[in-house]
């Protein structure tokens, strides 16, 4: 239930409901059983990468060394909230480059304005100039940066959400915060230009 999410992660999710990929997907980073998954449409198979064995999933190999996969052998990947937890980041563009498929999509999700939370470690935020960059300079093209935000009550939602004591509390001020948002977007283009400015993360997208 979305309700129980958090803010960035149902924007993550909304946008997820819009793909539509056929064919075999690689989730880096992922475990069988995550969500997320079921709300990507189409004919596919899911093929769950991840470091740690614990997280059940079908392949288990380092993302920030070369991947142990033949080139050019799937036809889309997902990383989902990963990239701020590596280190060598580069590689993981790089490699996923490589064994995708010529005209397959990749697609993945970072915070930007997020609290810390080490998995073990949180190494780095991106910006949508970063992001443009990097995919570029590994081959990508057709890239598309999603800012994910609702403003800036959302925004403080977000970082001090977990320490409100009961479900019930945290869910109304969660809705609460977005309603105000929404009210404030609707009225204020400087609200408007501001809450561009202050994204909580992005999802983005982008062919080979």
């Amino acid at each position: 239930m979305k309700n129980n999410y958090s803010i960035l992660r149902v924007l993550e999710y909304n946008e997820l409901e819009k793909l539509k990929i056929d064919g075999q997907i690689l989730d880096l980073g992922g475990s069988k059983k995550s969500g997320y998954q079921q709300l990507i449409k189409g004919k596919h198979k899911i093929v769950t990468a991840n470091i740690d064995k614990n997280y059940d999933c079908d392949l288990i190999f380092d993302i920030e060394k070369k991947f142990p996969l033949d080139s050019e052998s799937y036809d889309a990947a997902v990383c989902l909230n990963v990239l701020e937890h590596i280190f060598n980041f580069q590689n993981v563009f790089a490699e996923t480059q490589r064994v995708l498929k010529s005209g397959s999509i990749f697609i993945f999700s970072t915070p930007f304005i997020y609290q810390i939370h080490g998995s073990p470690d949180d190494f780095f935020r991106y910006t949508e100039s970063a992001l443009v960059r990097l995919l570029k300079e590994s081959g990508f093209k057709e890239i598309k940066v999603i800012k994910l935000n609702y403003g800036l009550f959302s925004l403080f939602f977000q970082i001090v959400g977990g320490a409100i004591p009961t479900n019930f509390l945290r869910i109304a001020i969660k809705n609460s915060s977005i309603f105000l948002d929404s009210f404030l977007l609707n009225i204020s283009k400087r609200y408007r230009k501001l809450n561009e400015r202050v994204p909580l993360g992005y999802i983005v997208r982008a062919v080979k």
